[in-house]
């Protein structure tokens, strides 16, 4: 390879990245999942709920969530840019989708929102069994990489979107193509 075809390829995506939103789903078991948007400056958190929430339970929970979320942020002199909740219901299960920009979101504010989550759902909230491997994890070492993943994922030369979600005791992380809108075909 020459030196001018090394310069015209693309940067490859820092695998530190996934590492880090596999050290963020390790130390919050309580998330199913993280997406992050790198050109929209979000990041989307999910919950997993063992049962179906009607709308009254869907509204309640989206509520709490903006309500503490503010709350919290009021307390560090800040608002958020971006906050949103959806609830998608399936037969005997909820996905609860928290969206938020990454410039104010903050491992404090997981912390506080996945106590939130298992203080609303206890029992029925899907948590992450801890892999069996013998190991005792340092829970100092995981804030640390939970605190380091955050501040990474905020990176302007991130390009990709990426998706980290669990799968019995693995953690799965992919990187997202971004999809181009296509054109409607003309009616004739």
């Amino acid at each position: 390879m020459t030196a001018t075809n090394a310069t015209a390829r693309l940067p490859v995506e820092n695998a530190d990245t996934v590492s880090l939103v596999c050290a963020l789903l390790a130390r919050f078991p309580e998330l199913s999942s993280i997406r992050t948007h790198p050109a929209e400056g979000t990041l989307r958190l999910t919950f997993a709920v063992r049962q179906r929430l009607d709308r009254s339970s869907q509204r309640a929970i989206a509520e709490a969530a903006e309500d503490h979320v503010t709350a919290f942020l009021l307390l560090e002199n800040a608002s958020p840019e971006r906050i949103g909740v959806e609830c998608e219901g399936e037969r005997s299960m909820s996905f609860v989708h928290v969206t938020r920009d990454l410039a104010t979101f903050s491992k404090d504010e997981l912390e506080m929102l996945c106590a939130l989550f298992k203080a609303r759902f206890s029992e029925t909230l899907v948590c992450s069994a801890h892999a069996d491997d013998g190991l005792d994890e340092d829970e100092a070492a995981q804030d640390d990489a939970a605190l380091y993943a955050i501040e990474a994922m905020r990176d302007p030369a991130q390009a990709k979107n990426l998706v980290g979600f669990r799968e019995e005791k693995h953690v799965l992380v992919y990187f997202l193509k971004a999809q181009k809108k296509a054109k409607a075909p003309a009616r004739r």
